[in-house]
């Protein structure tokens, strides 16, 4: 990035006389602000989006979007006894990897937040119920640490914490729609997911 600075010089009788400039180079100052953008809109644990940050570009898409779209609550199932039994840590690492995870499962373009504690949040759009959202829903509600777990087997302790995902969703088939009550339909479908057991999803559609 460069800036151009010049100003013009005249003569005694105000005629223009000369043109005199300089070329700034800003690309490290422009380097910085982007940095601190980015580091402002990022949570610091995961590196995901913070949850302002991903609310204000949510909200905004929820506004401009045609298409049908699809808004997902993450949740670790019993998180608080990863820290009891693990360390906070340990809890630290779960949800660094399942953030991992989740950018990973998930395209470029949809909008990947942590949101607070280990709630996450993930909005999709152009991804309408059928059987292509249900098999990413399938794949996120499996989590990182599947094969974790069946490799502790039942009754066994592992050395890392392999905590079950439940998964909440809400598919808005004619939008635009407000966020807050896209929202408050995935909370309540993640609701019903931990409700039927945990590690699983429910998807709900919004015609």
């Amino acid at each position: 990035w460069y800036r151009y600075q010049s100003v013009v010089l005249y003569d005694d009788e105000g005629a223009p006389l000369r043109h005199v400039g300089r070329l700034l180079d800003t690309n490290e100052a422009a380097q910085r602000e982007s940095q601190f953008r980015r580091k402002a809109e990022r949570d610091s644990l995961t590196g995901l989006y913070n949850r302002a940050a991903a609310l204000d570009r949510i909200e905004t898409a929820l506004r401009a979007e045609m298409r049908p779209c699809t808004l997902i609550v993450v949740d670790v199932d019993d998180f608080k006894l990863v820290n009891d039994t693990y360390g906070h840590l340990e809890g630290d690492v779960v949800l660094k990897e399942l953030a991992v995870f989740l950018t990973q499962v998930m395209r470029k373009e949809d909008i990947v937040a942590r949101i607070g504690g280990d709630e996450f949040l993930i909005f999709a759009p152009g991804l309408v119920a059928g059987p292509a959202t249900d098999r990413v829903l399938e794949h996120l509600a499996r989590g990182p640490f599947a094969a974790q777990r069946a490799t502790d087997g039942a009754g066994r302790r592992g050395s890392h914490a392999a905590p079950s995902i439940s998964i909440g969703a809400a598919c808005c088939v004619t939008p635009p729609m407000p966020f807050e009550e896209l929202f408050a339909v995935a909370d309540s479908s993640l609701y019903q997911a931990k409700e039927a057991g945990k590690a699983r999803y429910h998807l709900t559609v919004i015609g």
